[in-house]
C-alpha cells in the first residue's frame, strides 16, 4: 500500500493539489492538522483516495475529530496534529497513547519540523512529514506483515 502523509498546509491548497497530482497512485492519505478546509477540497477532488483526516490547533471550525485510528496491511496507524500530546515538549505522551491503543505508527505534526524516531522501548514507531507550506511530505510504502518504508519527500 502507498501512503501519503502530510500536514500543516495552512491555506497553501497549490502545494495541496501538486502532492496529490504527482502521488495520485496512493491507496491512502494521511491529513494531520492545520489546513482542513484544504484537505477536505482535495478529499473531494481525489476520492479514490482513501483519506483520514484530524483537525489541528488551527481548525478552530473543523468537525474533524483531533485523533483518528486505521488498520492497514498489518499496522495500525494512530494520526493526530500533536498539539493535545505536547509534541513541542516532548513524544512520551504520544508513545504512551499509542502503546495503550496498541498502536505501531503515531503519525503527527504541529512542530513543522520532519522527524521520523523508532521508540525500541515501546514499540513504536513516530513520523512527522514536517510542513507542506514548506513542501515536505512523506510516503509510507507497506509491505505486509508489518512492514514497512518511509520516503521523505519535498514538492
Amino acid at each position: 500500500m502507498k501512503i501519503i502523509v502530510y500536514s500543516d498546509s495552512h491555506g497553501c491548497m497549490s502545494k495541496v493539489m501538486s502532492m496529490l497530482e504527482k502521488e495520485k497512485d496512493a491507496d491512502f492519505c494521511f491529513f494531520l492538522g492545520d489546513g482542513a478546509k484544504e484537505a477536505g477540497e482535495a478529499a473531494q477532488k481525489y476520492p479514490h483516495i482513501k483519506h483520514i483526516m484530524v483537525k489541528g490547533n488551527c481548525d478552530c471550525y473543523s468537525t474533524l475529530n483531533t485523533t483518528a485510528y486505521k488498520y492497514i496491511d498489518g499496522l495500525t496507524f494512530v494520526a493526530c496534529h500533536g498539539h493535545e500530546f505536547g509534541v513541542k515538549r516532548w513524544l512520551a505522551d504520544l508513545i504512551q497513547h499509542t502503546k495503550s491503543v496498541r498502536g505501531n505508527i503515531a503519525l503527527y505534526g504541529h512542530t513543522h519540523i520532519r522527524n521520523t524516531y523508532n521508540d525500541a522501548a515501546s514499540g513504536v514507531f513516530l513520523l512527522n512529514p514536517g510542513t507542506l507550506s514548506a513542501g515536505q511530505y512523506s510516503i509510507i510504502t507497506t509491505a505486509g506483515k508489518g512492514l514497512f518504508d518511509i520516503e521523505h519527500k519535498i514538492i
